[in-house]
């Protein structure tokens, strides 16, 4: 729930006609830049000072969080802050300011509302609002990191593999339990080398779901599995498999869940 504090000056910008592009004092303007400049270092207390105690922000998930819950990302070294700022607009209302920008880095529109105090200016609440990424654009680099993860598959690099996971990834494969995290996803890949090689792999991607975070793609798969002992045969496996991705602060995508199953008949 928004503070009602938040909500009142909310309340304020809705009912007061816009004025236009007002001119932004320059204490305003001082504390709009040591604020950004603070979540790029990550210094949690000058960020603390520029920010009031009954802060709220509403991420584009629609996630709220406090002030505590910000300012303890910040310290853990997770600062998340917006890139560069363009379209940037900043509305007047007295002693009440609203700051508008979209993130260069990954195309967020970020709205603050500052208020002044005693102290000087602070942000009182922030909102999100993400923008669904171009669906064409998604598949490509989906498609582009599907084939680089393939070449790396019939390589038998598992290091360069685990990097297409990203942070708290979970590889769920049959017949076997999940490899929670990257290290896991590593050892298991560097393991599973070990004893086979795969000559022939290929991804087919049938369809993707995007949203402003995350696209979940479907598809199948064809390999084969080779055993580097030599006694046995080679496996021809085929199946289908779910990934969820993540969109990363860079603007890449990364896999954060990924789970697949054979097509082949169990073995009796």
């Amino acid at each position: 729930m928004k503070t009602p504090a938040a909500v009142a000056v909310l309340v304020a910008v809705l009912v007061v006609p816009c004025a236009g592009q007002s001119r932004v004092p320059a204490d305003l303007q001082t504390a709009m830049k040591q604020r950004a400049d603070a979540l790029q270092r990550g210094d949690a207390a000058t960020w603390d000072r520029l920010t009031a105690d009954n802060f709220m922000v509403v991420s584009g998930n629609g996630r709220l969080q406090s002030k505590a819950d910000r300012l303890a990302q910040i310290k853990a070294g997770r600062p998340n802050g917006p890139s560069s700022a363009e379209h940037e607009t900043v509305q007047m209302y007295g002693t009440t300011a609203v700051q508008r920008f979209q993130s260069t880095r990954d195309g967020v529109w970020i709205a603050f509302v500052w208020t002044k105090e005693r102290s000087g200016w602070r942000v009182a609440y922030a909102q999100l609002t993400a923008i669904t990424p171009d669906s064409a654009a998604v598949r490509h680099a989906i498609d582009a990191d599907n084939a680089r993860f393939s070449d790396a598959f019939k390589r038998g690099d598992a290091a360069a593999m685990a990097t297409h996971y990203g942070e708290g990834a979970v590889l769920m494969l049959a017949n076997a339990p999940a490899w929670d995290g990257t290290a896991a996803i590593k050892q298991g890949l560097t393991d599973f080398f070990s004893n086979v090689s795969v000559p022939n792999f290929q991804l087919t991607t049938h369809d993707v779901i995007v949203g402003p975070d995350y696209a979940i793609e479907r598809g199948t798969y064809e390999m084969t599995i080779h055993p580097k002992s030599g006694t046995g045969a080679d496996v021809n496996d085929k199946g289908k498999y779910l990934t969820v991705w993540e969109l990363q602060q860079d603007g890449s995508w990364k896999i954060i869940r990924d789970i697949s199953n054979s097509d082949n008949p169990v073995s009796r």
